[in-house]
């Protein structure tokens, strides 16, 4: 299926698709702590990206990758003119909060995906069920890869610049995961 032939056909349908490689793929429902955890992360990095022009977006919004459309659990994108695109294609963050379903697709060709995005600069991986979250930044050569754990731990970033406390990330579930 072509990108044109998915975008008029994904109007039609229920429910949102991803475009990989031709082919739609269904997307798994989340749980009640999945949604939680996107929430909150979207509330943080808006209120702290926002005065820099950015844009964060959580779940409904499409991401580009040539003919490849997926949909992230969060996306930031620093593009002046991004109200205007209806997907992004210049995403400078993406976030995916893991599930057992979706797990190995997000840690393997969504993420092999998204690194063909330029402007991407940092994307993070957020579990669901423990208090953890797996950072990889782009760097002169490659992806630098780093885990952050616990209550007190702190995800910083360069780029886009944002502090994300796994505390608030994790809020309203702490003492569930702690």
């Amino acid at each position: 299926m072509s990108l044109e032939e998915f975008l008029a056909w994904e109007q039609t349908q229920a429910q949102r698709y991803e475009l990989v490689d031709g082919e739609a793929f269904a997307m798994a429902g989340g749980s009640t702590f999945h949604a939680h955890i996107g929430v909150n992360l979207a509330a943080t990095l808006r209120q702290q990206l926002r005065p820099r022009g950015c844009f964060t977006f959580h779940e409904g919004m499409k991401v580009r990758v040539g003919a490849d459309v997926l949909y992230p659990d969060v996306v930031v994108s620093c593009d002046p003119q991004q109200l205007e695109r209806p997907f992004v294609e210049r995403a400078a963050l993406i976030v995916e909060v893991l599930s057992p379903s979706t797990e190995s697709f997000d840690r393997g060709r969504k993420w092999a995906l998204y690194q063909q995005l330029a402007s991407l600069q940092a994307y993070l991986l957020v579990n669901q069920d423990a208090l953890s979250v797996e950072v990889f930044v782009r760097a002169a050569q490659g992806w630098h890869y780093r885990r952050e754990a616990g209550a007190a731990a702190v995800v910083e970033l360069a780029a886009p610049p944002c502090r994300l406390a796994l505390a608030d990330v994790y809020d309203g579930l702490l003492e569930r995961l702690g």
